[in-house]
């Protein structure tokens, strides 16, 4: 891998993490915690594994 494309993969992942937390904003806490059967069971789960 090269350093250039580890740059883009780096924007790539701000942009995204972005993206989530302006999502994640706009839900109340219970919206964020409620178990949807998704693997990691809520979105707040899901969120501690990827962020």
């Amino acid at each position: 891998m090269t350093p250039a494309y580890s740059s883009v993969l780096a924007r790539y992942n701000r942009w995204m993490n972005d993206k989530l937390y302006a999502v994640s904003a706009s839900l109340t806490n219970e919206e964020r915690t409620l178990d949807r059967g998704a693997f990691f069971g809520s979105v707040h789960r899901t969120f501690n594994h990827l962020l």
